[in-house]
């Protein structure tokens, strides 16, 4: 009887130990796409991207990302929803402020890259992006630097601007 218990015991063991896996037998939800959103705004909180606006600071803006360089696409692309097809770097707006849009692309999980805005002014801004997954807490994780400052998403640039 003592060998049969043994026996069992190791069988058990075995099973157990080769049935783990880091997902524990849970399914991922979908990934999304990566796409990035940035407003900009003076220090008196101004929509700097207002295309109508004296202070329209956009226009000239390049977006630096993985050796390619991306112009503004259009201005004024109104929107009540995501827009899923990717179109380079585009002014967007929604419920009247506009925002500069890149992506959507990579629907990749671990994935980690950079962002940089030039602006008219001769002044960047970089953007750094890691996504995750924590196998532990079963999530898909995304941190956003800007500047290499903790940011949340949708990102919020403050710029300065002559008086004119």
């Amino acid at each position: 009887m003592k060998k049969i218990n043994i026996i069992l015991v190791l069988l058990v063991s075995t099973m157990i130990t080769l049935s783990c896996d880091k997902d524990r037998g849970r399914s991922w939800p979908p990934i999304p796409p990566i796409a990035v959103s940035v407003y900009v705004e003076d220090k008196y909180g101004r929509d700097l991207l207002d295309p109508d606006s004296k202070y329209f600071f956009a226009d000239s803006v390049v977006l630096e990302h993985r050796g390619s360089e991306y112009r503004l696409y259009n201005s004024k692309i109104e929107t009540k929803s995501y827009v899923s097809r990717y179109v380079g770097l585009s002014l967007m707006n929604k419920h009247g402020r506009y925002y500069l849009s890149f992506g959507a692309f990579d629907n990749i999980t671990d994935y980690e890259t950079d962002f940089i805005f030039h602006w008219k002014n001769n002044t960047a801004d970089t953007i750094h992006y890691i996504r995750y997954r924590d196998y532990d807490l079963h999530v898909l994780c995304e941190k956003w630097q800007l500047n290499g400052v903790m940011a949340t998403h949708p990102i919020v640039i403050k710029k300065a601007v002559s008086r004119n």
